[in-house]
């Protein structure tokens, strides 16, 4: 599934399942079949491969065929591993994997309880659903940023509100899950912390800017942010990141729940 705002390729060629997507890693079994909606370029993906052998497989669902491309490139001739592009909104199958899951990907889609829907569709009886993904409302930096980062990140929220985009998904999963029928719903903090000099701090603080260049076209033709406006949000937050930040944290959830059945 393509993110709006269309991540960097390098910030998803970064991701390990183990540092990534560490609650699903837990779960993980050799011999299971594994579908993972919205891969991008399927670096977690083929961690999820690795983690299911001998006899396990694993495929991978974007709608950017740019960015599978460049996953089956990377990863060709992996065991178990597949990829195959579409849209989770019109994937068509029924008690087929025995995980199904999606990382900071459902954040991007409007129409989520159908997505939710296909999913739990997809999985076998007593299979697992786990989702991981943000809640953007509870984003703190320390201290906070300049102004003009300030009304760019409200002027974001706005604008995924209006695009039926779920700002506060991380917390309204569990529920979700739940609605859908799943049984045994459990949270698992997967918050992302990091402080000045920790490994990935620059990376974490960088991740905005990518926002800003990546949804900040799309925010100017909505009405949503004028370009004056994104370029004074990403001149003050380059100088933020480089010279004031102390802190990120970036509240994520791991929220999974079985398939009743079997």
């Amino acid at each position: 599934m393509s993110q709006q705002h269309r991540s960097s390729k390098d910030v998803l060629d970064r991701r390990t399942l183990a540092g990534d997507h560490r609650r699903l890693a837990e779960l993980l079994r050799p011999g299971q079949s594994v579908l993972d909606v919205g891969c991008g370029t399927g670096a977690i993906t083929a961690g999820i491969a690795e983690a299911v052998q001998p006899g396990g497989e694993v495929l991978g669902l974007d709608r950017d065929a740019e960015l599978l491309a460049r996953a089956a490139a990377r990863f060709a001739g992996r065991p178990g591993l597949s990829f195959a592009c579409g849209d989770v909104l019109a994937f068509d199958a029924e008690a087929r994997f025995d995980v199904v899951t999606a990382a900071r990907a459902l954040q991007w889609v409007p129409r989520l309880d159908e997505a939710l829907a296909r999913m739990v569709r997809a999985t076998k009886p007593g299979g697992l659903v786990v989702v991981l993904d943000y809640s953007h409302e509870r984003l703190r930096w320390d201290p906070e940023p300049p102004a003009s980062m300030r009304r760019f990140y409200a002027a974001f929220l706005a604008w995924r509100a209006g695009l039926g985009l779920d700002n506060a998904l991380a917390d309204d999963l569990a529920g979700r899950l739940a609605a859908h029928g799943l049984e045994a719903v459990r949270v698992t903090d997967q918050d992302e912390r990091f402080r000045r000099g920790d490994p990935g701090f620059a990376a974490a603080l960088d991740i905005w800017l990518h926002v800003i260049d990546g949804c900040g076209p799309a925010m100017i033709s909505a009405g949503a942010l004028t370009e004056p406006e994104q370029g004074e949000a990403r001149r003050d937050y380059a100088d933020f990141c480089r010279d004031v930040a102390a802190g990120l944290v970036m509240v994520l959830r791991a929220v999974e729940g079985t398939k009743p059945g079997r």
